[in-house]
């Protein structure tokens, strides 16, 4: 074989494998928390507080008495990131609320995400991070407590796709109702000083009503 074609039959079978070569340059950019790319797959994710950290949770999960739930917004290629922020206690939220009985109380933590890592484009965050005490039924699932302090959507599956219509971008889903919590409980309740407030003025006006009752009686006497 002369030299030339040999030469040439190598030049071609070089190009050849450089175009079938993966160019790092053509490749889709890794996605990650800090920096995703628009098509980055955003959702919400729950999770549950162990004490010490957060570890995944599902939105049927019930959690029992005392437990302490996070839901977050995020892009992540993991399956979501746990709510940002210190890890508060239990009891720091719910220990002046009580629940009445077959009910339970739970501390819910919403975090909506960071507008520069999370966020769709175009889109804010709604709100900062909070922290609720919520009673609910002991069945209550974790999407059941999240409803009740926040307007809930659903898929068909039962996972969370939108919370207080954020992704605005997020149109379809189902309402999902909250149960009812009983009387006295901590969701839906006036806050804990409000309601030393209003029992303060209430000893306040029945003093007030006995001390005039006593004046009346007196001037009957009198008289």
């Amino acid at each position: 074989m002369p030299r030339a074609f040999r030469v040439a039959t190598g030049v071609a079978l070089g190009a050849a494998t450089l175009i079938f070569l993966p160019c790092p340059a053509l490749a889709a950019p890794p996605v990650t928390p800090g920096d995703p790319v628009p098509g980055a797959a955003r959702g919400w994710s729950v999770w549950q507080s162990d004490g010490t950290a957060w570890l995944a949770a599902a939105a049927g999960d019930s959690p029992p008495d005392g437990s302490f739930i996070g839901w977050r917004f995020s892009a992540a290629p993991d399956g979501g990131e746990p709510p940002g922020g210190e890890l508060p206690s239990f009891q720091a939220v719910c220990g002046r609320d009580t629940a009445a009985s077959g009910h339970k109380r739970v501390a819910v933590a919403v975090d909506f995400g960071q507008a520069g890592s999370d966020a769709y484009p175009g889109e804010r965050p709604p709100a900062a991070p909070a922290v609720t005490c919520v009673a609910g039924a002991e069945s209550a699932t974790s999407a059941g407590l999240l409803a009740s302090t926040a307007r809930v959507r659903v898929d068909a599956g039962g996972d969370v796709v939108a919370v207080d219509d954020y992704p605005a971008r997020e149109k379809g889903g189902t309402a999902l109702t909250a149960t009812p919590a009983a009387a006295g409980s901590a969701a839906g309740g006036p806050p804990v000083m409000v309601i030393a407030g209003g029992a303060g003025v209430l000893v306040l006006l029945g003093g007030g009503a006995l001390v005039a009752t006593r004046r009346r009686t007196t001037a009957r006497t009198s008289g």
